[in-house]
């Protein structure tokens, strides 16, 4: 009996899979899309990068002047995608489409067996499956999400996924309908590998997407108020998921730092339109807190059964986040209108949940009358998001793109070269090359303060000399911009024309990569504390600039040869005399660390957000530079590897514990 049963869940999870699957069939083989738009350029260049460098991941030196590693993005999908790269030998494109179309098809399937563990009706569940599978609340509802192919049943999570390149948002949904799932088995069952793997589910997302770790804190305050599981008492239940989320932290945490989360809310707001959390907004935000409370509340005194107080509770979080940034424009929280993903899940768990206790009450023929008419309204949806689907999984050869071709330019030509890159070719250029560049993927992640500004600047200012003062000054030796008629998707640069005087390096067609000028290509400059910019300059002028940049060129400094030795460790060498600094043009963070022949150098930060090394040296002097994340980066590795043997001995301690007293008799 028990065999007949695993087979029919088997056979479920088997169908929404190959449902899925079939719908992007063509995903899980292409290397590259026509979406050049689409940010999973950035993604795919993460998981590259990760293959080359899974020794040293604590400095990451190709975005923003270089940023910590953690600060990239949560990595857990590109460090699966570099798994895939090393382990078969495919390209980064198709190692990130392969994952993340394995993704898209298993979500319906976790969605499945977590709402089968929930409700108890495997029919139920897989009606779930198949309903997050072909419906969209969001296409239902929002106008602008109904595409010309596909309308009211366009296949929303694929559009998502390819126009948008939102992989590591998709994957951490799967995650999140495996994460609910495993905590109520861990609570249910109460044993220690329960809990181990339901800790593991809960780390997992933040560790792939943030939307992903705020919807998992969104669906566990569902699952708690719609009081699952029944077993337990309140408390109870609060107190193990509080440890449990706590522990999972605990193995993500230098991944997951106060200050990567810090450096996140400190460039939300920024990123989600110069979001505000007051007025309406916050009235918004209170009227989902009462609304949900109040819900909680009047099903509790209903009685309405748990599984689906908790789906309508989800619900209730989901949709007026959503719904009130697209129909009138308030945010509860910033980018309040990318939890559609999630949206949809509760829907598609709330309707077969309150929907199936009427289902279950009609006659078997009913039923199968029933179940006969939603194939056929299932069937002409499938024929249509399969058509959708071929449109959107066009391929493309990727040679013949701006992106890929001013990327492997730059590789050949300038490496090691920092470059400011526009638009699109930004975002694709560590897809093809090590090119270091002083803008990025993803701005959240952004430590200087000041680049933001400076970016601004180069992409909306009218004078040359300050975009050229900012861009010499952080140590950038090319260019890389384009007019009306560049190929690259976005043409961020409204005045392109300006940069017309500087020298090119390269051309092809409206696109340029100018040289900055510059005496040194060198990173580190030897020169005095008083040639250091004073106070935090304005963008829009450069005139606090002009003693740093006069020192820059000063023949009298002598040369500091720069070398990378590893993303988190470098050398400089310069012949200096006492009083003398070294402006090193890497971002400041207080985690790297500077010596001279293995004696600790006093090190800060200054006015452009970059490091002063003051080696004291006169004559000779070799300075070694490394990043260990500093005290907060130690404490955070020492608080994982603790985490992980309490979390092996506890393990141990269970299965000892199963083991029968005899047993454990003898062996003592």
């Amino acid at each position: 009996m028990k065999f007949r049963q695993a087979g029919r869940t088997l056979g479920c999870a088997a169908a929404l899979f190959a449902l899925n699957a079939y719908l992007t069939l063509r995903l899980f083989r292409i290397e590259y899309t026509v979406h050049m738009g689409s940010i999973e350029g950035v993604y795919i260049g993460l998981a590259r990068y990760a293959s080359q460098h899974w020794r040293d991941m604590g400095w990451f030196p190709l975005w923003y002047g270089g940023i910590p590693y953690a600060d990239t993005y949560p990595p857990l999908l590109h460090w699966i995608c570099a798994l895939v790269i090393n382990l078969t030998g495919v390209s980064a494109g198709l190692a990130h489409h392969f994952v993340t179309a394995l993704a898209y098809s298993l979500a319906p399937v976790a969605l499945f067996w977590t709402a089968w563990r929930l409700c108890g009706s495997r029919a139920c569940a897989f009606a779930a499956g198949v309903s997050y599978s072909l419906v969209s609340l969001t296409c239902l509802l929002v106008k602008q999400w109904r595409p010309p192919t596909g309308g009211y049943f366009a296949p929303h999570r694929l559009e998502v996924l390819l126009h948008f390149g939102e992989g590591p948002h998709i994957t951490s949904v799967c995650l999140v309908a495996l994460a609910i799932g495993m905590v109520h088995v861990a609570l249910e069952q109460r044993r220690p590998w329960c809990w181990l793997a339901a800790v593991l589910a809960v780390a997992s997302v933040p560790m792939t997407n943030w939307l992903g770790g705020m919807a998992l804190a969104m669906a566990m305050a569902a699952y708690l108020f719609a009081g699952l599981p029944i077993k337990h008492k309140p408390i109870s239940v609060w107190v193990r998921m509080g440890a449990a989320g706590l522990y999972a932290y605990a193995l993500v945490v230098p991944w997951l730092s106060p200050a990567t989360i810090g450096v996140i809310r400190a460039n939300a707001p920024r990123i989600a339109r110069d979001y505000k959390f007051q007025g309406a907004n916050r009235l918004l935000t209170c009227g989902v807190a009462l609304l949900f409370l109040l819900a909680a509340w009047i099903m509790a005194r209903w009685r309405v059964p748990r599984h689906i107080r908790f789906a309508l509770l989800f619900l209730l979080i989901t949709a007026p986040v959503v719904l009130g940034d697209y129909w009138f424009g308030l945010s509860a929280a910033p980018q309040a209108g990318r939890y559609q993903m999630e949206m949809d899940m509760a829907f598609s768990l709330a309707a077969p949940f309150a929907v199936w206790p009427l289902i279950a009450r009609l006659s078997r023929r009913a039923a199968v009358a029933l179940a006969l008419a939603a194939i056929l309204i299932c069937v002409p949806i499938v024929k249509l998001q399969r058509h959708a689907a071929r449109q959107l999984e066009q391929p493309i050869d990727i040679r013949q793109t701006i992106e890929y071709q001013a990327a492997r330019w730059l590789d050949r030509n300038l490496p090691g070269g920092r470059v400011f890159a526009q638009g699109s070719i930004g975002f694709w250029l560590n897809a093809f090359s090590d090119s270091p560049q002083i803008g990025g993927g993803f701005d959240n992640g952004i430590v200087n303060g000041l680049l933001p500004d400076v970016i601004f600047q180069i992409f909306v200012g009218e004078q040359r000399q300050v975009a050229v003062d900012y861009m010499r000054a952080l140590g950038v030796d090319a260019l890389v911009a384009g007019g009306k008629d560049s190929a690259e998707y976005y043409h961020p640069i409204m005045h392109p024309e300006r940069f017309a005087g500087l020298a090119e390096l390269w051309r092809n067609g409206g696109d340029v990569i100018y040289a900055i000028p510059h005496s040194s290509g060198s990173l580190a400059h030897v020169m005095q504390p008083g040639d250091l910019v004073r106070s935090v300059p304005a963008a829009y002028s450069s005139a606090a600039l002009q003693p740093y940049l006069a020192a820059l060129d000063n023949p009298a400094y002598p040369a500091a040869e720069f070398h990378w030795r590893a993303p988190s460790e470098a050398s400089v060498t310069a012949n200096m005399r006492p009083g003398q600094i070294l402006s090193v043009q890497i971002t400041w963070d207080d985690g790297w660390n500077a010596s001279v022949s293995g004696r600790p150098v006093h090190l800060w930060g200054d006015k452009l957000g970059q490091l002063v090394v003051e080696p004291r040296c006169d004559g000779p002097c070799p300075i070694d530079l490394k990043y260990d994340g500093g005290a907060e980066g130690r404490w955070a590795r020492i608080i994982q590897r603790l985490a992980i043997g309490a979390g092996l001995l506890w393990l141990l301690a269970g299965l000892w514990r199963t083991v029968p007293r005899r047993s454990r008799a003898k062996a003592t």
